[in-house]
């Protein structure tokens, strides 16, 4: 578990924005053509003590042991 969770995640999460604003060349070999793609995260998942931690709630060691701020 990285101590700062927000240097961990901002280089990976900068080249997605990288890729997003200028696309992804992509050589296509069955039609011999090259391409642009523009990638995006539609969503981004993790178990229940992973979402806790990256959302900075208490997860289910709390005294109510849910993600609405107990």
């Amino acid at each position: 578990k990285p101590k700062n969770l927000e240097s961990f995640l901002f280089p990976g999460l900068y080249h997605i924005a990288a890729l997003q604003r200028e696309g992804l060349k992509i050589w296509d070999a069955a039609e011999e053509r090259l391409f642009t793609s523009f990638p995006i995260i539609i969503f981004a998942t993790a178990d229940s003590p992973a979402m806790a931690y990256l959302n900075g709630l208490v997860g289910h060691h709390g005294a109510q042991g849910c993600r609405l701020y107990c």
